[in-house]
């Protein structure tokens, strides 16, 4: 009987393990495209308006379970920038019925990406609210269409994959001695 009750905590630890390998792996998610415009940037950097996006992205407390990665890329890379910010920039900088606000560069503090930065954006999502924000670099004299491709991925957070893991080995052994006692009968002579 010992041993057919033994495939519960067996079965249950072969779960966590694999759920640990699958989060090794993680999920993808496909491509998304969208197109924001690039804003002209006539003066220095400093002088230049901002766009916002209108709405904020709300990252839930159960992300601390969890590693989510995004990328964020540009056709026009050469021409403008995106950047990731607090939320609470709305506050001080709203953005207008078109997107725009009246703040600068200078004005955020860039959580990922902003005018100095360079190529794809890698940023790992936290509890929280944040918006995106774009401008143009200096020197850029046209207003155009700029697409722009967002990648995300998904993993178990790692100390979530630790006690997993580590639960996991204990559930599978414990199902194993139960099934096959590793310890005999001790006798007294």
């Amino acid at each position: 009987m010992v041993r057919i009750f033994s495939v519960l905590p067996f079965a249950t630890g072969a779960i966590c393990i694999i759920l640990v390998i699958v989060s090794l792996f993680g999920f993808a998610s496909g491509t998304i495209d969208d197109e924001i415009p690039a804003l002209p940037c006539l003066g220095s950097q400093d002088e230049c308006a901002t766009g916002m996006s209108e709405s904020d992205l709300d990252v839930p407390a159960a992300f601390l379970l969890l590693d989510v990665e995004i990328e964020i890329s540009m056709e026009l890379d050469e021409e403008a920038w995106i950047g990731i910010v607090d939320s609470n920039y709305a506050i001080t900088c709203p953005p207008g019925d078109t997107g725009l606000t009246n703040c600068t560069a200078s004005d955020y503090t860039f959580l990922a990406g902003g005018p100095n930065h360079d190529g794809e954006i890698s940023h790992s999502l936290e509890p929280g609210a944040v918006r995106f924000v774009t401008g143009g670099t200096e020197g850029a004299i046209e207003l155009q269409d700029n697409e722009v491709t967002t990648e995300w991925s998904v993993h178990l957070a790692t100390w979530v994959e630790a006690i997993l893991g580590l639960t996991g080995v204990g559930l599978c052994a414990s199902g194993l001695h139960m099934a096959f006692p590793m310890m005999g009968t001790i006798r007294k002579d």
